[in-house]
């Protein structure tokens, strides 16, 4: 659930054209709304600039524009921002350069404060500027500062009662204070304004969500998916609502699409999840571990780790997790409970599980007998739970691979899965043989098969 992607306003207020005298024929270039690219304007901006040195306030305007076209270029928002603030500086009420500059440190991760101070002097400036209002809003729902984000943006919604955009943002704010209600009320009415954005249609899904009407929810992922296919986002947010339905495959299809797109830590997480809700531990363990490649400070993964670690009884691990989400994420409630009842269960059995290593559990182990473990490659991976829950997952990945397999494809799988125990029986133990490369590569070829 957020905001949309990208809250800068890209067109200025339509009664705003720069008008410079001497040369017209320039200033047509150099104006809002222009249909040229960035670069075409950002050229007519500079002629503009040149021409208008004279002239500090058609100067500043000009400068404004070409901050913008910056901004949509790669690697322009530097420029964009010095662009303001010379801007700003040629002429202090300027109240559209306020408005910008503010938008574009909040977009590019600078200092909150300074964009609130930027959007409140250009409402100052210009009280009846709706869009300031509504970006103020955007740093305030950001901030979690829920209270000021919604009176900002009811004011955008008076000043402006058809502001499509005002209306999915407030929806944010009341998602985010627990008002789900509220929340698909504005997201209808945003939909109603302007039914071309996918990402209304997402956020109003997460709504559904909360209210526990699942078929809503879905339809409305599939519409923001319809709509915009390309966008990871959409994939991992149905898959949460196929996981809220217990529908796990599902889920888990649509995660690998969203990681296909764009592997991030939060689409691994989940799919963990998935994996750990159907009891492939050995899966779920190596999404959470992939997830914290990605970002060691992830603090929902090692949570949601730790959990995992629980239920194979690896207790010590599990509050090493816990303690790792809660210094991440002090207010984590299920962190700390799960920390509590760790270091109470290691008080009453110890530490470690309580069995030895190389038993068979239900939840934990390798995919084969232990006990009855001849070779000294499976009395290794038995004694590793590492290693076990490797193979846990080379055993569960391929047979949700097999089932769907056919012919031709099945039998070359079965080979491939032969050769690899018959390469990792001949070749344990050998100089320049690492058992857990190799195991982590075959995961890794049948995951990406599966895909």
């Amino acid at each position: 659930m957020s905001p949309r992607k990208s809250y800068r306003a890209l067109s200025l207020a339509a009664g705003f054209v720069l008008c410079l005298r001497a040369f017209p024929a320039v200033a047509a270039e150099c104006t809002p709304g222009s249909k040229a690219s960035p670069s075409e304007l950002i050229t007519a901006c500079n002629v503009a600039i040149e021409q208008a040195a004279s002239a500090p306030r058609d100067q500043s305007a000009a400068l404004v524009i070409r901050a913008d076209a910056q901004a949509r270029t790669t690697g322009g928002m530097s420029q964009a921002l010095k662009d303001l603030d010379r801007a700003i500086a040629l002429d202090g009420k300027n109240a559209r350069a306020y408005r910008l500059r503010g938008d574009l440190m909040r977009e590019a991760g600078g200092d909150a404060g300074k964009a609130t101070a930027d959007l409140s002097m250009a409402i100052s400036l210009d009280p009846n500027d709706a869009e300031a209002y509504e970006l103020r809003g955007v740093v305030y729902t950001e901030q979690r500062r829920l209270d000021r984000a919604l009176a900002d943006y009811d004011q955008a919604i008076r000043l402006k009662p058809e502001y499509a955009q005002a209306y999915a943002d407030r929806g944010v704010a009341f998602y985010l204070r627990g008002d789900n209600e509220k929340a698909v009320q504005d997201y209808n009415e945003a939909i109603r304004l302007d039914p071309d954005r996918p990402r209304t249609f997402t956020n109003r899904a997460a709504a559904y969500k909360k209210l526990g009407q699942m078929d809503k929810a879905l339809a409305d992922d599939d519409e923001a998916i319809r709509r915009d296919p390309k966008v990871p986002e959409y994939y991992d947010n149905r898959g949460l609502t196929y996981a809220a339905m217990k529908e796990y495959d599902k889920a888990i299809a649509d995660y690998d699409q969203a990681i296909k797109l764009q592997p991030k830590p939060n689409f691994l997480t989940n799919r963990g999840d998935s994996y750990q809700f159907k009891g492939e531990l050995g899966s779920a363990l190596n999404d959470y571990d992939a997830a914290l490649r990605l970002d060691p400070n992830f603090a929902l993964t090692y949570n949601n780790r730790a959990v995992l670690f629980r239920k194979m009884g690896e207790r010590a691990k599990a509050l090493a997790d816990y303690e790792a989400a809660l210094r991440l994420d002090p207010g984590n409630d299920n962190a700390a409970s799960g920390r509590r009842v760790m270091i109470a269960e290691i008080r009453k059995f110890g530490a470690e599980p309580p069995r030895p290593l190389n038993a068979p559990t239900e939840h934990s182990g390798p995919s084969f007998a232990c006990a009855t473990a001849v070779r000294e490659v499976e009395k290794v991976i038995c004694a590793d739970p590492q290693l076990s829950v490797l193979d846990l997952g080379i055993s569960e990945s391929y047979a949700r691979l097999l089932k769907s397999s056919r012919g031709r494809s099945a039998a070359e799988l079965r080979g491939t899965q032969r050769d690899f125990i018959a390469e990792r029986n001949a070749r344990f133990g050998k100089p320049g043989y690492d058992l857990r490369l190799a195991m982590q590569r075959r995961l890794d070829a049948l995951r990406d098969a599966a895909h």
